[in-house]
């Protein structure tokens, strides 16, 4: 079997975020600082290779994950930050970035609030991970 995308989902209370050292040269200097309360699913995506040529399979299945997620704590709201250590191999930057604006459209399609963290940054996380199991969740499809 291929690799295949990587999904690290936490169900939280809230989450805030600061922009700490930019990691792609193609993005501007910027300091940026964002919090999100009320609940909602924090998602690490991981994009590999094998993604990038079935992309609207694996965009589907991860809109389909992140959905009953979100069902499953009860929030309608959704994070996305690109992780590429979650596999030892990972897309082009521009790939990954492609694939998960993607998701966050289809999400927001479907009436989700959809925020992304800062694109090739490294950041700083606060956030308060709710208790139960359901709460962190890891899926490759």
């Amino acid at each position: 079997m291929l690799p295949a995308m990587k999904l690290l989902m936490f169900h939280l209370r809230d989450f805030w975020l600061r922009t700490h050292t930019r990691n792609l040269e193609s993005e501007e200097e910027r300091q940026e600082e964002s919090t999100v309360e009320g609940g909602t699913v924090l998602a690490w995506v991981h994009v590999e290779p094998a993604d990038v040529t079935d992309r609207v399979a694996v965009i589907r299945k991860a809109v389909k994950n992140l959905k009953w997620h979100a069902r499953k704590g009860e929030v309608d709201q959704v994070v996305l930050h690109s992780f590429a250590h979650l596999a030892d191999e990972s897309a082009q930057a521009e790939e990954s970035r492609e694939i998960i604006e993607a998701i966050g459209e289809r999400l927001e399609s479907v009436g989700y609030r959809v925020h992304h963290t800062p694109w090739g940054y490294f950041n700083e996380f606060k956030m308060h991970v709710e208790g139960p199991g359901i709460a962190k969740v890891f899926k490759s499809f």
